[in-house]
């Protein structure tokens, strides 16, 4: 209530919507649990919305403009390195969409797999 009452009711859903980003993030590091390309595709659009309404658009563009000043400078200083850093970004978003793409964990494959492992499946249970 406090927080409510020195910012507006749109902070605090705003800070709801930033720890639903951050469970499903630590979800994906601590358990890997598997996020659909439609998934990762709302939550980035919903965290580009904070950061908009955080900044605004005029601070967005003045640290767009810096960054590829600083991008073009550094290609300038280091053309190798920055085209490894261009091929490297591009090998790991396609492996990312590709693995997307993969079938998700059906409860038959964690029982089949459990079952080679030796543990007890739910159908066993």
């Amino acid at each position: 209530m406090l927080q409510i009452g020195k910012t507006s009711s749109l902070v605090m859903t705003l800070c709801g919507v930033l720890k639903d980003i951050l469970l499903v993030v630590a979800s994906m590091v601590i358990w890997h649990t598997p996020v659909t390309f439609t998934q990762f595709f709302g939550y980035s659009i919903a965290l580009a919305g904070l950061v908009y309404y955080k900044l605004g658009g005029d601070k967005i563009r003045e640290y767009a403009g810096q960054a590829n000043r600083s991008w073009a400078e550094y290609g300038a200083k280091h053309p190798a390195q920055r085209r490894g850093i261009v091929i490297g970004a591009a090998v790991l978003v396609f492996f990312l969409l590709v693995g997307s793409m993969a079938p998700s964990y059906a409860p038959e494959s964690v029982d089949k797999v459990k079952g080679m492992l030796g543990g007890v499946s739910s159908g066993n249970a």
